[in-house]
């Protein structure tokens, strides 16, 4: 339609409503003596320059002026919010016209840098329409929810709406301005929201929507109410029969869109199960249904949507690796095996696994995105460690999706997601399927990022302190130049800074001149390079110990929360293996991860397989001479790199 016949159309509608208004008597026009309870939601944020706040209350009052105000027909109330809310006054307080126009002129703004939305429309729920501020039985109620922008807290001001609609309110919602968020309204508002949202350009533009706000407020009727206790049993079965199918279709809707979307999608997903102290087997429970609804919407096979999943407490258990599954209902079976686990909230752990494990070298794909799922129910043990952890995660384009539920730090899910602060809340687990469709969209709009982590430097994604041990006695020196020169080829590949890889080298038979040298004795790769030029044919012996009980040490170099590997390159078979299996052991209680590569053409003893880490396929090498070692050094990189 062209510009001037809207305008003309437009034009014929004010005409016929004004002819209309001049053939009745203006109460009987708009709501004749019906009676309805009205509440009033103000935007008082900082956000609003004062005089556009006055106008707010003037367009209020041209509204009420509309109303037959009394006792027994249309009562008002006013609540204005902004980081705080305020009941300015109730439904019972002012039963005339004059008593609510001059409560209005009253009102001041408040200011407040946040727009707690939600809170204003549980206060209107809880307070305003309590019977014993004025609201009555069998009369319509009516909130009027007015802002110039989008809520603090989208979900949970949504979450109030549908809590307010279900006990029978009627919410109109007001936009006025560029910044507001039309969904966010619309879903505030009732159905259909081309009845009750409305949207304006500015503030002295709520002028032309008042007759139709005051018109389609009187149309509404009041919803079956009872008035005694014996009743309320009704009440309760039949509310949600007729509130349950307006979410049923929005989220049917929604859903709709999803599988749309997701079709084929190419992601790469993690789900973080809360499974703390704090959380029951039934919270569980809610958090993997929650999962199996959003993963039945995506594209899941191996060149499509792949899934992971972890729990988390103070420790991290991995429930599904990316590459165990491409099959839909075989990572729901996966999920619904999943046990929970206990223990304190360590959110910082738990998005250290999903950078350094979930997404390392060898399960990352290069054209796939990369999203993480966290559902948290409680403020991190270490905020500080978590806002770290969260930031490495996002610089390795790991995009985060945090899901709280109940009552949160938002502040600290707002430091996890980054600079978007975009997070969702529910108020309890089993609220979740809420918000199935909407986060399944999002999982498949995550855009693919420009650099893969494989293309990334090893030691970028995690700091590291490597040491190297040498079997120089067995090896002799001609084998140990060439073990040397194998790990200067090595370590040339890594990222060799003070906050990145440290490597270190450790014998036992050093001289005076050349004893090795420690985690801080060189600060780039190349005094690495000629710090293991200079280093003469030393012994392997006992050195598991002597690493065990100070070359990890922060005296040699050594940090605090920094990955500590072992690798201990054998010449032969040990001649005490039960010793060194029992120090090696000792080692990784103490955190260390221990690989193992054996030269020469014996068998390897037990001993030696268990000395390294599990599983032994991924930690233990083996080649006939020194001179095969070039043969392995890219898939020992592989090895050390994969979550660096």
């Amino acid at each position: 339609m062209e510009l001037g016949q809207k305008y003309f159309f437009f034009a014929l509608f004010v005409i016929e409503l004004g002819t209309l208004a001049q053939r009745l008597n203006v109460n009987e026009y708009y709501c004749g003596n019906k009676p309805a309870d009205v509440v009033f939601l103000l935007d008082s944020s900082n956000s609003i320059w004062g005089p556009y706040f006055h106008k707010q209350l003037q367009f209020v009052k041209d509204v009420v002026s509309m109303f037959q105000i009394d006792t027994n027909t249309t009562r008002i109330g006013i609540v204005t919010y902004a980081s705080s809310v305020q009941e300015e006054f109730y439904l019972d307080e002012f039963l005339s016209k004059h008593g609510v126009m001059a409560a209005i002129d009253r009102i001041g703004q408040m200011h407040g840098f946040a727009t707690h939305t939600n809170r204003a429309i549980r206060i209107m729920r809880q307070k305003m329409f309590a019977k014993e501020h004025g609201a009555r039985d069998g009369v319509a109620r009516i909130g009027i929810v007015l802002t110039d922008g989008q809520s603090s807290n989208m979900l949970m001001t949504v979450w109030e709406a549908s809590k307010a609609k279900k006990a029978n309110i009627d919410l109109f919602s007001v936009g006025i301005g560029s910044k507001i968020n039309k969904r966010e309204l619309k879903m505030i508002a009732s159905r259909p929201s081309s009845e009750y949202f409305f949207e304006v350009a500015d503030f002295s533009a709520l002028q032309n929507i008042k007759d139709m706000l005051a018109v389609r407020t009187c149309r509404v009727t009041p919803k079956p109410t009872t008035t005694t206790t014996t009743t309320t049993t009704t009440t309760t079965t039949t509310t949600p029969t007729t509130t349950t199918t307006t979410p049923t279709t929005t989220t049917t809707s929604l859903l709709e869109v999803a599988y749309k979307v997701c079709k084929d999608g190419v992601s790469d997903v993690i789900f973080a199960f809360d499974s703390s102290t704090s959380v029951s087997n039934e919270d569980l429970e809610n958090q993997m249904t929650f999962a199996k609804e959003i993963v039945n919407t995506l594209n899941v096979q191996e060149n499509g949507t792949r899934v992971g999943a972890i729990l988390y407490s103070d420790q991290v258990v991995n429930a599904l690796d990316m590459n165990d599954l491409y099959d839909r209902n075989d990572v729901i079976a996966t999920l619904e095996k999943t046990k929970r686990t206990a223990g304190s909230k360590r959110l910082d752990i738990a998005m250290k696994h999903i950078r350094t494990k979930s997404f390392r070298r060898g399960l990352a794909r290069r054209h796939a995105s990369r999203l993480a799922i966290i559902i948290t129910s409680a403020p991190s043990t270490f905020r500080n460690y978590t806002e770290k952890e969260a930031k490495k995660a996002r610089e390795s384009d790991i995009v985060i999706l945090p899901v709280a539920v109940g009552e949160v730090d938002l502040e600290e899910l707002k430091s996890i997601s980054g600079p978007s602060g975009e997070f969702y809340q529910v108020p309890s687990f089993s609220a979740l399927p809420a918000l199935v469709a909407e986060i399944a969209v999002k999982a498949c709009r995550v855009p693919v990022p420009e650099k893969s982590i494989q293309d990334q430097a090893c030691g970028s994604r995690q700091e590291a302190d490597i040491i190297f041990m040498l079997d120089s006695i067995n090896a002799g020196r001609k084998n140990t130049k060439r073990a040397l020169a194998f790990i200067k080829e090595l370590t040339n590949e890594f990222d060799i800074a003070r906050d990145k890889i440290q490597v270190g080298l450790m014998s036992a038979e050093c001289n005076e001149n050349s004893p090795g040298f420690s985690l801080d004795s060189n600060k780039n790769k190349n005094e690495v390079k000629d710090a293991l030029s200079q280093t003469k044919s030393v012994d392997f012996s006992t050195l598991l110990k002597q690493m065990r009980h100070g070359a990890f040490g922060d005296n040699h170099g050594g940090r605090q929360h920094a990955k500590k590997v072992a690798v201990l390159v054998i010449d032969g078979s040990l001649e005490e293996p039960l010793r060194t299996l029992t120090e090696a052991q000792r080692a990784k209680l103490h955190g260390v991860e221990v690989i193992v590569v054996q030269v020469g053409e014996e068998n390897p003893q037990d001993e030696v397989l268990m000395m390294c880490d599990a599983p032994a396929k991924n930690n233990f090498f083996k080649v006939s001479d020194y001179s095969m070692l070039p043969a392995v050094k890219q898939t020992i990189w592989d090895t050390l790199c994969d979550d660096l």
